[in-house]
């Protein structure tokens, strides 16, 4: 069996604070963002919080990564337990995915990380939930680490350029733009030079896209320079 190691979790713009594809990160060369697409992209989920075995399985797999099911005594031993009774199986180079507490962590030799740590530490490190219960671990293997076929790049943001016209012009005429993202829309006020009578908007400044904001702001820039 080829061996693996633990590597630092890595965040991209798109950070995802989750315990999944931060192991997911700590195996690959992944993003947690990359590894969270890759599961919403297998799965359908429209985002990825708490994850089942069978997901980060699937996701482990599409980068040449296999799990090896590893027998957990009955009743569930504690993390500190079982972290003894695996003394001798965890050499050098051997990687265990642990579920224990309902949160997923890897260990290797006495080295330890998982997403909420977000480093790797020692196993003796205060903030290893050792007293966790263990439901299931697993030996990981490699012979060579890829990238899934998967495209989990980041997807490019249509509305980028726009956007990025309608802040430059929102400073250089001091005018605001309220964003509400939860519902998708925004407003667009004038700069105070502008008279309630010289506003072609007055009463609705109300936009439904970046498009809608960029034209009223146009036309402020035209009142503004008019005057």
């Amino acid at each position: 069996m080829a061996k693996l190691k633990l590597r630092a979790i890595t965040d991209g713009k798109d950070k995802n604070r989750f315990c999944g594809p931060s192991v997911i990160s700590a195996l690959t060369n992944l993003t947690t963002g990359e590894a969270a697409r890759l599961i919403r992209k297998q799965t359908g989920k429209a985002c990825v919080m708490g994850t089942h075995s069978w997901e980060v399985a699937n996701a482990l797999r599409a980068c040449n990564i296999e799990l090896h099911d590893m027998a957990v005594e009955r009743p569930r031993p504690t993390l500190a337990r079982w972290l003894k009774l695996s003394k001798e199986d965890r050499t050098p180079g051997r990687v265990f995915l642990i579920l224990a507490g309902h949160h997923w962590q890897l260990v290797s030799g006495r080295r330890y990380t998982c997403g909420r740590i977000r480093e790797i530490v020692s196993i003796r490190d205060k903030r290893v939930k050792r007293r966790a219960r263990v439901r299931q671990v697993w030996e990981l293997t490699s012979d060579n680490v890829t990238k899934p076929d998967i495209d989990v790049s980041k997807p490019k943001d249509p509305n980028a350029s726009i956007r990025a016209k309608v802040y430059r012009l929102q400073k250089k005429i001091g005018a605001e733009v309220e964003v509400h993202r939860e519902y998708g829309d925004m407003w667009v006020y004038p700069p105070s030079k502008v008279t309630n009578a010289q506003d072609p908007y007055e009463g609705d400044h109300h936009a439904d896209c970046w498009h809608d904001a960029l034209k009223m702001l146009q036309d402020y820039v035209k009142i503004v320079e008019a005057h």
